[in-house]
């Protein structure tokens, strides 16, 4: 009978919520419809615009190559700078900016590789017979004598100058929130104050090629390359930078000779040990011969052996992997998903800053949830919207579009499946209220079909694999995290209701706020909001709080 109240209870919850939520919220609904129109974002006016992700990995690394890092004293020197280096190269752009520590860098993109050659031969090297130097894609610039600039001629105007890359603090968001009134345009905002840089992107395809430009002095057929969110477009400025040691397979025949070939040290990658052996000869390397690269930590025991360092020179915190193929395959996919509508990146960040601002993902890994699971969250939320296709749905249209180069096999999912155009605003809010009421206890979310499957273990989340359904990427979370996840969706859905349009957003991602705001909900006996019918129990299996303690990390 206990149980059947509770249940009860939270139907009440619902219905009247439901209730509350036409009434206040009518007009802000009504209002966002005319502001915000999305049924056309996914259509042929982007179709010009659209590359694939092995286009756009191509397209930046092409962009690095021909890019050069030239350490400046003085902003001043910048004009002469590029005077001097047009002598020698053409010079398409430049981007002046401040490391963490305070040096003064450019990033100067030629217009080919071969003007990155000629300023190299022009660079010169004060070697000391007392150390062994080595040759790096960095460059120093030195005035012989001390510049006297004419500040008419600086045309300071033209260079935008970035310092550390530091994220807006809260005020400056919440000040900026308050200006404008719709929450759809709100999180427009919010998305484009939090996003990477051109600039941030840049420095990390530079920062892949830098440590390539090294490792394939050594290993013919390595190559570095970001994965990640640097590249998946749900990026945020300050993220990390995650790299791996991609093995490419030579196509260099142009002789056509088979019969004089280089002898060759083979070094396997297959298994675990292997894998740490060769991280650990690389942190060596980076360590003791790439300048700018600073506390380097092996880190070989983690379940995905990695190398922990810091480049001075481009501002990145890095972790480098071993031929994680796999984890390169999800960042295609994420970075497709964030192709296909207009209203994923938005909706992504918010939720994200959302989650971090209330403490529910965290910097370091443990047992509450990741920013990559997180995002699975949303992805799967936006499947069950027919806004994005399952796996499955994309192998079948690009099938039948014999493509999947561009937005063909999409249009044609899209016009079979959806025309879902609801606002920003209301994608936030049924966001909040399909996870407040989810049965965490025995469905798990699969992207691959796009439906709820029954979990294959007592996980207390369950999200299934994209690309090797027998793995849970969310096994780290914990009961207790879960618990407090689910609390949060329902706090955040009472904001989301009861808010008038203009406080929605500032009162979701203020911590403070939040609580104040929600203590009337506090108050209240947890029962009637959250159904134990749907959340897993210490008491489901023996083995639960075991698997709590020794967390995947």
């Amino acid at each position: 009978m206990a149980l059947v109240r509770r249940v009860n209870n939270s139907f009440g919850f619902v219905l009247n919520t439901f209730y509350c939520k036409c009434i206040v919220n009518i007009k802000k609904l009504k209002r966002e419809s005319n502001i915000m129109r999305y049924s056309n974002l996914a259509g042929a006016e982007i179709l010009e615009d659209y590359q694939t992700f092995a286009q756009m990995i191509k397209f930046r690394q092409t962009e690095a190559k021909k890019s050069v890092i030239i350490k400046i004293s003085e902003v001043s020197h910048i004009e002469h700078l590029k005077q001097f280096c047009e002598c020698y190269a053409r010079i398409v752009n430049i981007f002046p900016y401040n490391t963490i520590d305070n040096n003064r860098f450019v990033l100067m993109e030629c217009s080919s590789d071969k003007d990155v050659e000629a300023l190299r031969k022009i660079a010169v090297c004060k070697a000391s017979p007392e150390y062994a130097h080595c040759v790096t894609p960095f460059f120093l610039y030195k005035p012989r004598f001390k510049l006297h600039i004419n500040q008419k001629t600086l045309n300071k105007d033209n260079y935008e100058y970035y310092s550390n890359f530091e994220t807006p603090n809260l005020d400056e968001i919440n000040q900026s929130l308050k200006k404008i009134e719709s929450v759809s345009n709100q999180m427009m905002f919010l998305y484009n104050a939090l996003r990477i840089t051109e600039l941030n992107i840049r420095l990390r395809f530079y920062t892949a090629t830098q440590i390539s430009y090294y490792l394939s002095q050594l290993f013919i057929n390595l190559s570095v390359v970001p994965f990640g969110s640097s590249v998946n477009g749900f990026g945020q400025i300050g993220c990390d930078l995650d790299l791996l040691c991609k093995t490419n397979i030579s196509s260099d025949d142009k002789s056509g000779w088979k019969k004089f070939l280089f002898m060759t040290q083979v070094i396997p990658l297959v298994d675990r040990n292997e894998q740490k052996h060769f991280l650990d000869v690389v942190g060596t390397i980076m360590r003791t011969c790439i300048p700018g690269i600073t506390d380097v930590k092996k880190i070989l025991e983690a379940r995905v052996p990695i190398i922990k360092f810091r480049n001075l020179y481009t501002n990145m915190q890095c972790d480098l992997s071993s031929t994680n193929m796999t984890a390169l395959h999800m960042s295609e996919l994420l970075y497709l998903y964030g192709q296909l509508d207009r209203r994923v990146k938005p909706l992504v960040f918010t939720i994200r800053k959302w989650a971090r601002n209330m403490n529910l993902t965290k910097e370091n890994p443990g047992q509450w949830i990741t920013n990559f699971s997180l995002t699975l969250l949303i992805l799967f939320y936006l499947q069950t919207k027919d806004i994005l296709p399952s796996l499955t749905s994309i192998k079948i249209f690009s099938d039948k579009s014999n493509t999947i180069d561009n937005f063909d096999w999409f249009l044609k999912w899209k016009n079979t499946v959806s025309s879902n155009d609801e606002s920003l605003s209301k994608l936030l809010c049924e966001f909040f209220e399909y996870y407040s009421f989810f049965d965490f206890k025995t469905q798990g979310l699969c992207l691959r079909d796009g439906i709820t499957k029954v979990k294959k273990d007592v996980s207390p989340l369950y999200i299934y694999n994209p690309f090797n359904p027998s793995l849970n990427v969310s096994k780290n979370v914990t009961i207790s995290e879960l618990l407090r996840l689910v609390e949060h969706f329902q706090r955040a859905f009472h904001i989301m209701v009861y808010s008038t349009e203009k406080d929605t957003l500032v009162k979701l991602i203020n911590f403070d706020l939040n609580l104040t705001i929600n203590n009337g909900f506090n108050n209240k006996n947890k029962s009637e909001f959250i159904n134990e019918k749907f959340i897993p129990n210490v008491t489901d299996t023996n083995n639960l709080q075991k698997m709590e303690k020794n967390i995947i990390k």
